[in-house]
């Protein structure tokens, strides 16, 4: 790895280094085969493509859900098929108990594509190879290994592959596509995963001499190079093409299981971007919301869209403007500014600051500790014009839509039923709408006296955010903003009791909105917590 070092570089310095490193870096479109994982991803995609709908079902939501962590682990993370992290052998047995859970009961076209599916996890799992972590090495080792750079999906894996690498007698960084995008030069790189996954910075402005891109052969797309800057001229560096490679095949032949065949699939067949991706997963993990549904489901769901982060977790943010989140404003190095934001005027390239506790709960216990003995009595006020307003959209035959029709109908100004009913909410933002709210519910209660209290909490979860926020500011060194910056995100741990929060740049907003529980919004996640 070669670092940018002596004097310190201008911008212009800088984009002529990455232009002179472009001009003679290779890319290398490297598929892999083998036998055992082709077998199990097929027949797991098979599996899944034919639940279509079912799959939003109580009774296979696990089921998919398992079978989709596996699947984008086998074609994403570079470690053993028995490695522990991976857990395919405890997938194997859980989907045998499905079975057994499930036959007679439901379509018996699912129930034995999905029996297919547990002889070649088995296998897999049984199988404990490593194709994608063998490619990866044998490009490595052209060059000197230690002067090179692997790049996964998901932070989490970093220390498990580095591990692995240095086993297989391969000292090498490890990190994410965030990661790659600082002033390091490296000698090789190797991105795994899809083809179409891979962030267009790594192919448009390459910051090494050889960029291979590991995957499997069973995908459908090809990568792309968009050039950095567009015209004849600025764009001769860096309009090259893809070159491919010949398949690297690892493993022997299969030997089929008894009682069943793998059917080879024609070109319709293979994975497309969005399948194994985290994307997927998010999506699959809730309903998606339909606005011409008149009910919210349940008082602790609120509609959300998913962020997807720089490290390869996510966040569900609520899309009422009311909600708050904790942002980062970056601008203006080395100073830095943590505020609470509406979660809803957030979106790529903006900084989160996030925790795997719910952000929710936490200023709840914040705010209740600043009321004080007061807590409990304030916080029943609160529950008491919710509660009634929750039962009003049961009763209603057409639900939040048909109350909120209905609070219009007799003044209020705005009418987010979905949202007031939520525990997210402390009160309406209008004094004149929450009269309007009180006078429907019948509720007999003094407006000036509720508001009041309700103001009480409100102030409270404010205080409590911005004593949150300064604390964060204060653990936020310039060591830690300069982390973030380069790699697009960081861990900080403020004083006190609070655990590990993770700032991170927002890498895309999915376009779907969700209907998801509450205790899911504005904290860390993987797609893993939804198990």
């Amino acid at each position: 790895m070669a670092e940018l070092s002596g004097e310190p570089m201008t911008t212009l310095e800088e984009i002529d280094q990455v232009y002179a490193c472009a001009a003679k870096c290779e890319i290398w479109d490297q598929p892999v085969e083998h036998p055992t994982a082709r077998a199990f991803v097929f027949a797991a995609t098979g599996f899944l493509r034919g639940l279509g709908e079912a799959a939003d079902s109580e009774l296979w939501r696990s089921s998919a859900a398992l079978l989709r962590r596996c699947r984008r682990f086998v074609c994403t993370v570079p470690l053993p098929f028995d490695h522990p992290l991976l857990k395919l052998e405890t997938a194997a047995r859980q989907l045998e108990l499905d079975l057994a859970r499930l036959e007679g009961v439901v379509d018996p076209g699912h129930v034995e594509r999905m029996r297919a599916v547990v002889p070649s996890l088995q296998g897999l799992a049984a199988d404990g190879g490593d194709p994608l972590g063998d490619c990866t090495r044998e490009f490595l080792t052209l060059e000197d290994p230690r002067a090179g750079f692997v790049v996964l999906t998901d932070r989490r894996f970093i220390d498990a592959v580095a591990e692995a690498m240095a086993l297989n007698g391969v000292e090498v960084t490890i990190g994410t596509h965030a990661d790659l995008l600082g002033h390091d030069i490296y000698t090789s790189v190797v991105v795994v995963g899809s083809p179409t996954w891979i962030h267009q910075g790594l192919l448009n402005a390459p910051r090494t001499e050889n960029l291979a891109l590991v995957h499997y052969g069973f995908f459908r797309e090809d990568p792309e190079v968009t050039p950095l800057l567009f015209g004849p001229v600025a764009s001769t560096h860096v309009m090259r093409p893809i070159k491919k490679s010949k398949p690297f095949r690892c493993g022997a032949p299969e030997t089929p299981v008894e009682g069943w065949q793998q059917e080879e699939p024609d070109a319709a067949g293979l994975l497309a971007a969005e399948e194994c991706s985290p994307s997927e997963e998010i999506r699959a993990s809730f309903p998606r919301y339909s606005s011409a549904g008149g009910r919210g489901g349940a008082a602790d769901q609120v509609e959300a869209h998913a962020a997807v982060l720089a490290d390869g977790s996510h966040v569900l943010l609520p899309t009422d403007f009311d909600a708050r989140v904790f942002s980062l404003r970056a601008g203006g190095l080395p100073d830095v500014q943590v505020e609470q934001v509406p979660a809803s005027s957030v979106g790529q390239g903006d900084y989160l600051a996030l925790r795997n506790r719910s952000h929710h709960q936490d200023l709840v216990d914040r705010a209740d500790a600043i009321l004080g003995p007061d807590a409990a009595s304030l916080r029943t006020t609160q529950a008491e014009w919710k509660g009634l307003l929750w039962e009003r959209t049961e009763q209603h035959p057409r639900g939040i839509r048909g109350v909120a029709d209905e609070l219009r109908s007799r003044g209020a100004a705005t009418a987010n039923v979905g949202y007031w009913i939520s525990d997210w909410c402390i009160r309406p933002r209008s004094k004149a709408d929450f009269a309007v709210v009180l006078r429907y519910l019948a509720a007999g209660a003094d407006v000036d006296s509720v508001w009041e209290r309700l103001r009480r909490i409100d102030s409270a979860h404010r205080s409590a955010g911005q004593r949150y926020a300064e604390d964060l500011q204060r653990a936020l060194t310039p060591d830690r903003v300069g982390r973030l910056v380069a790699a697009g995100w960081c861990a900080v741990r403020p004083t006190g009791a609070d655990s590990e929060t993770l700032v991170a740049r927002i890498d895309y907003v999915l376009p779907d909105t969700l209907q998801v529980p509450l205790n899911a919004l504005c904290r860390l996640r993987t797609t893993e917590d939804f198990r």
